[in-house]
């Protein structure tokens, strides 16, 4: 049992150490509450600003009912947050005005003059040209089964369609959407922007879908970000703190003569070994209750460990800090034991889908993150 009087040394040193206990469970923390407030622990999202200045007005100044009934439309979506822009102002300035010194990303829609008047031209135009098309059909059709009477019939109404689209306008109004190229929500805004437009217009002339959206979860909970933030950084700083932390402490340990002192006295390397490791396991399952902990409290993340959970806790422990042990046995320099160290589990940290899945990166970096051991 000496390797105890190991694992309690080893562990009142870890805890006496400020930057030992910043870097082994403070970080991974803060990485939580970062990560957790970015993407959304609530599982809620924001609105994304969206300045609309309404170009489009009736005579005595007030804006006109499709346009908007159109920016009602965009503002039904819940994910624009709309904010209005003044008909005599600059929208461009006045965005950078609303922004403030911070400043943000530019995302103006102008809708345009004569908006109305234009898409009800060009909607009466489609519906026009549409009934020709179909009474042109329908006389194409039963024209041998008809009468000269009705063929005449026909004919004149025919003509009587084609006449008044001749008379008709060729109504298009136009939606002018300013966008940052590096805002990386542009996309999506854009294509809000065009669904709406075209729902708007679908409804105008009259059309409706025929085809049917249904949508099925497949699977009976769902999970937040930081559902899987948790696991994957608990996982990650298991890790450095066996290749990183333990290296770095046991070579200083050995830079000092510590271990030289500890070798003229009954310890044998064995209960040195299993003390550091049993000492290292400690740490991760306080790390990873405390990680849990922080994400009921400020997350309301409810992730109870099984048993399943524990002996991987247990096992990666053990791993990462038996390599941790075999990398201080090699290695004299303190500086050098942190460099190898930060190169084995950076490497492993960003190549696991601990921050991010793999499926944003490239083909190439996927090949060697799945393959590699």
């Amino acid at each position: 049992m000496k390797f105890v009087t190991i694992l309690k040394a080893v562990t009142k040193n870890w805890i006496r150490s400020r930057a030992g206990l910043f870097f082994s469970i403070l970080f991974p923390i803060l990485l939580l509450l970062v990560f957790g407030a970015i993407f959304g622990g609530q599982g809620g999202t924001s609105a994304s600003r969206i300045f609309v200045q309404n170009l489009d007005r009736n005579p005595d100044g007030t804006q006109t009912s499709l346009s908007t009934g159109f920016i009602q439309a965009l503002n039904s979506t819940k994910i624009l947050a709309i904010v209005d822009v003044p008909t005599d102002a600059d929208a461009k300035s006045y965005a950078r005005d609303q922004l403030g010194p911070l400043g943000g990303n530019l995302r103006i829609l102008q809708v345009a003059k004569r908006f109305q008047d234009d898409l009800v031209n060009g909607t009466l135009k489609v519906q026009v040209g549409i009934s020709y098309n179909t009474l042109n059909m329908t006389y194409q059709m039963f024209a041998p089964y008809l009468n000269d009477t009705q063929k005449a019939a026909y004919q004149q109404g025919l003509q009587a369609l084609q006449q008044l689209n001749d008379t008709l306008p060729r109504g298009r109004t136009s939606l002018t959407l300013m966008l940052d190229a590096s805002d990386q929500s542009a996309q999506i805004i854009k294509n809000i922007v065009l669904n709406v437009a075209g729902a708007f217009n679908y409804q105008l002339i009259g059309a409706q879908n025929v085809i049917d959206y249904k949508e099925e979860p497949v699977t009976s909970t769902s999970h937040t970000g930081v559902d899987y933030y948790i696991p994957g950084i608990t996982a990650a700083f298991i890790m450095t703190n066996g290749l990183i932390g333990l290296t770095s402490n046991t070579t200083e340990f050995k830079r000092r003569g510590i271990i030289k002192r500890l070798s003229i006295t009954p310890l044998t390397k064995t209960d040195w070994i299993v003390g550091n490791v049993l000492s290292q396991t400690v740490l991760n399952i306080i790390l990873a209750l405390i990680m849990i902990a922080f994400g009921w409290i400020v997350f309301n993340v409810r992730i109870i460990p099984d048993a399943y959970t524990l002996t991987l806790i247990f096992l990666g422990s053990v791993m990462f800090s038996g390599m941790g042990m075999i990398l201080s046995g090699l290695v004299k320099d303190v500086e050098a034991a942190s460099a190898i160290g930060n190169a084995i589990a950076f490497p492993m940290m960003f190549l696991s889908g601990t921050y991010f899945p793999l499926e944003f990166m490239p083909s190439y970096l996927q090949t060697v993150a799945t393959r590699c051991p």
